[in-house]
């Protein structure tokens, strides 16, 4: 088997993969910077034993990861535990992604494996939109060649802003609305939120549209995409497990 760590400023996806490279379960786990490779073994161990997994049944871990603080824990937790040398991912790896300059050093590794899983996955060229802490946008041709994208805050971050700067505003779970006319105030907060992310989204797609010249496929992923999708028609797939597809692909690469 294969473990696949995701981690990202939010949550880390927690991925296993049989020796075909199917994913078999996934999980997720709040990120914790605190955390030490002894306490993320004791969290991941309680996921493994409720399936009978173990440790030492991986042949392999692959780490991807914008979170580098993490990184000291993560690598120690492959080594100590899974008795494995990581593959992480970074600039340094095989990917079959061509970058120009000046992104080549600085495109993170969370944009990288959605992009090798959207090619996996058939849907080049695209628009890939990843919803995670910040929203990001990434086109990429049908030759893996990476056109430029957007970067703008998550959801959750404007949502937290808002409780945090408004003194009377409260905290709102992100969900479904019924209505734009709200009669309270968390209704009232829950659908500006909503709403102005979609027409947000909305602008950004349409405008990135205006400036290729070629057909391409309106990817989701991430927390939020189901819940995206619908409320948009500017959606053409949903795909909540790209990053790991790309994970696993960069692992099959690089191994």
């Amino acid at each position: 088997m294969i473990c696949a760590l995701d981690v990202g400023n939010t949550n880390i996806v927690l991925g296993v993969f049989n020796n075909n490279y199917d994913l078999i379960y996934s999980w997720r786990l709040a990120t914790d910077i605190s955390k030490t490779e002894d306490e993320l073994y004791v969290i991941i161990k309680n996921f493994f034993d409720d399936k009978d997994i173990k440790f030492t049944n991986f042949d392999g871990v692959v780490i991807s990861s914008v979170v580098p603080t993490m990184m000291f824990s993560l690598e120690l937790l492959s080594k100590k535990y899974f008795k494995k040398e990581p593959i992480i991912v970074s600039n340094n790896i095989k990917t079959g992604l061509k970058v120009p300059e000046p992104y080549t050093s600085k495109l993170g590794a969370d944009r990288v494996v959605d992009i090798v899983g959207a090619k996996v996955s058939n849907y080049l060229p695209a628009i890939i939109v990843d919803f995670g802490t910040a929203t990001t946008f990434d086109y990429v041709d049908e030759n893996m060649v990476y056109r430029g994208g957007i970067i703008c805050p998550g959801i959750n971050i404007s949502s937290e802003a808002l409780y945090k700067r408004a003194a009377q505003l409260p905290r709102v779970e992100i969900a479904e609305v019924e209505t734009s006319l709200g009669m309270d105030t968390i209704s009232q907060i829950k659908a500006g939120l909503l709403y102005g992310f979609i027409g947000q989204f909305e602008n950004i797609i349409v405008n990135m549209k205006k400036e290729i010249d070629q057909d391409v496929n309106v990817v989701l992923t991430g927390g939020l995409s189901k819940l995206f999708a619908k409320y948009s028609d500017k959606v053409d797939i949903v795909d909540e497990e790209l990053t790991l597809k790309g994970i696993i692909e960069l692992y099959k690469m690089n191994k």
